[in-house]
């Protein structure tokens, strides 16, 4: 998984997800009261002029293809702080979506040197987080937060920072080991 920043060749893909009915319905469904060109519009001037803002990055697999994309909003440059949202394109979500997020988070880490990545999840939408994942991340638990297909929604926010990632590496890591290392004896008893 690769994240590169976004392009305007990626315009009309975004715009296709943006108007996909799960998205609006997890997400946001402005792109209900745009036109094509209106949104075109919006991501250009994303590009050509807020970096300073936003970002919109390009999530791509293996082979280049677009599996979705990621934005930061809430950019804070001297707390390197920044709040993280993505999209992953229909057909990918049960393959990729995890994947997308992690290369987001590292990339937000080690290019942009981000600290602290804010995490916001409406708390009906358990497309990558089933409802208890969401709960037992959720650090603040904000009611009517977004109004999307005429629901007023709420969103569970959490924070994970640079200190987090690197204990959650290690005890991968750490477990990895032990698997490995019971498999190792597990042969050695067998030969």
């Amino acid at each position: 998984m690769t994240v590169r920043h976004f392009t305007e060749a990626d315009i009309p893909i975004r715009t296709e997800l943006l108007r996909e009915n799960k998205y609006q319905t997890n997400l946001n469904d402005f792109a209900m009261s745009a036109d094509d060109r209106a949104l075109a519009d919006g991501m250009q001037h994303t590009i050509d002029a807020q970096h300073h803002v936003k970002r919109l990055f390009t999530m791509c697999g293996s082979k280049g293809q677009v599996v979705g994309f990621s934005w930061i909003t809430s950019i804070d440059w001297r707390s390197q702080a920044c709040e993280l949202s993505f999209a992953v394109l229909p057909r990918y979500r049960s393959g990729f979506g995890f994947k997308a997020v992690e290369a987001a988070h590292e990339y937000l880490r080690e290019q942009l040197h981000m600290d602290v990545i804010i995490n916001q999840v409406l708390s009906h939408n358990t497309m990558m987080l089933s409802a208890a994942e969401l709960e037992a991340n959720a650090q603040v638990r904000s009611e009517f937060d977004s109004y999307t297909v005429g629901q007023w929604r709420t969103a569970c926010y959490w924070t994970v920072t640079r200190d987090e990632v690197r204990d959650r590496k290690q005890r991968e890591m750490a477990r990895r080991q032990e698997i490995a290392d019971r498999v190792r004896a597990g042969v050695r008893e067998l030969s």
